[in-house]
């Protein structure tokens, strides 16, 4: 269970990361926060913990104080930070509200996103968290998070709300990353549903402190303890039976008995159609059930959402650098597959080959050139080919026999080079005789003449 810190009274004393802003909607935008903030306090050894206000910023809330909390089990949040949002929170200066923050809290890192405003006249930003965490007095790390965009759209609170309000509850989903839903207990009501109008249903005062939905005909979903139905609900008043006064009353496919004082959660799956007042209760009913079948094509479509097994992730084995010589052999072959061998090219070859001999001893008598480098570029391909893929692989089999020509025309000139190499080191030999012999006899003159 998370630990409730409250501001500015409680204190936490191991070394914490601290994210700061209002996550009153805990939509996607604040789950990619949340996920580079798990990551970072794993990696340095630091204790999770996220700011919140108790009772949203302002106006009314798509979670609660007690959902978000919920929802925040999975990021590895050891404490949330409780704000009240009051008057005397709004009047604290931005450099203060940090100092308050370092006082309770042993905090060694922040994090928030780059639009948190915080302090007096929401003067504090980034900006100003980036500034205190250089100072070396400090002794803090901050990292700002950029906004997550879809469709070009920054994700917002507002901007859910706003698509709540509208009945746009599929858009909505988008944006939070699972459906909106309301929590309630289930009320006595008018027992019209089951007798009237041959649809049971039960009632749920809607909450005061949520976002209310556009009132209107829903697929919904809805569980309580272990159990999950689908089926239509309707917020809003109830016309056709002269009833003004907003209530969300709920049909559960397939259920059967009574949930009375039963606390339920009703996520809402898609905008049906608006409330209409219909000339009575068999009228409605014929509607209901045309709002039933609606209503199943959606829960089939959610169902299948739930039960889809992601598609198995292959891992890809890191590239393995390639020496320098398969890099060479690579270029060769690349070169010989897009031009023809021209005697051009046979003297670049020639060229190389008689870099090597210089550099390299030449292959012992009992082994010729030829099976030497025909073994060596045996050796060589398949490592080219694991290097540069199926693409390089076909190529070379198209142009194979052009390919094992090269060695053939390279090879020719290196016998020929050989055997200079030879001769160029017998008169070596010979010239270092004939100099003995020669100072010997100048030796002997000098004597001669000295006698």
């Amino acid at each position: 269970m998370l630990e409730i810190v409250k501001f500015g009274q409680d204190e936490y004393n191991f070394p914490c990361l601290v994210v700061l802003g209002c996550f009153d909607g805990l939509h996607l935008g604040h789950s990619e926060l949340l996920k580079k903030a798990k990551l970072q306090a794993k990696i340095n050894g630091l204790d999770l913990g996220v700011m919140m206000f108790a009772n949203g910023k302002e106006g009314k809330q798509i979670c609660s104080f007690e959902e978000r909390i919920a929802l925040l089990e999975k990021y590895n949040v050891k404490f949330v930070l409780k704000v009240d949002y009051n008057n005397d929170f709004k009047q604290i200066k931005p450099l203060e509200f940090l100092d308050i923050l370092e006082e309770h809290l042993n905090v060694k890192a922040y994090m928030s996103g780059k639009d948190f405003r915080f302090g007096e006249g929401a003067k504090g930003k980034s900006s100003t968290l980036k500034s205190f965490a250089e100072d070396e007095d400090n002794g803090v790390w901050y990292m700002p998070i950029k906004d997550v965009l879809i469709d070009g759209e920054k994700v917002s609170t507002s901007a859910i709300k706003t698509l709540i309000e509208q009945g746009d509850v599929k858009k909505a989903k988008s944006l939070l990353g699972r459906n909106y839903s309301v929590s309630g207990v289930v009320i006595h009501g008018a027992d019209r549903g089951e007798k009237v109008i041959g649809y049971p249903t039960i009632n749920l005062e809607y909450p005061e402190n949520k976002v209310e939905v556009k009132t209107g005909v829903y697929a919904v979903r809805c569980t309580f303890g272990e159990n999950r139905y689908y089926g239509i609900a309707n917020y809003g008043p109830r016309p056709t039976f002269g009833e003004e006064n907003n209530l969300l009353e709920v049909y559960l496919d397939g259920f059967e008995g009574t949930l009375y004082d039963e606390t339920v959660t009703v996520e809402f799956i898609e905008y049906l159609r608006d409330i209409e007042k219909f000339d009575g209760a068999e009228a409605l009913g014929a509607q209901l059930k045309n709002d039933l079948e609606k209503a199943r094509e959606e829960a089939e479509k959610a169902e299948a959402e739930l039960t889809a097994v992601p598609a198995p992730v292959t891992p890809v084995a890191p590239a393995t650098p390639a020496p320098a010589e398969v890099k060479e052999a690579v270029a060769e072959v690349t070169a010989e597959a897009e031009v023809a061998v021209t005697s051009e090219t046979t003297e670049e070859v020639t060229a190389e080959v008689q870099e090597e001999v210089k550099e390299e001893p030449a292959p012992a008598p009992e082994e010729s050139k030829d099976d030497a480098f025909e073994a060596e570029l045996e050796e060589e391909v398949p490592t080219v080919s694991d290097v540069i893929g199926e693409k390089i692989e076909e190529v070379a089999e198209e142009t194979a026999e052009e390919i094992i020509e090269i060695p053939e025309v390279a090879v020719e000139p290196t016998e020929e080079i050989a055997e200079p190499t030879e001769v160029i080191v017998e008169p070596a030999e010979e010239v270092k005789e004939d100099s003995e012999e020669e100072q010997k006899a100048e030796a002997d003159e000098n004597e001669a003449v000295s006698d």
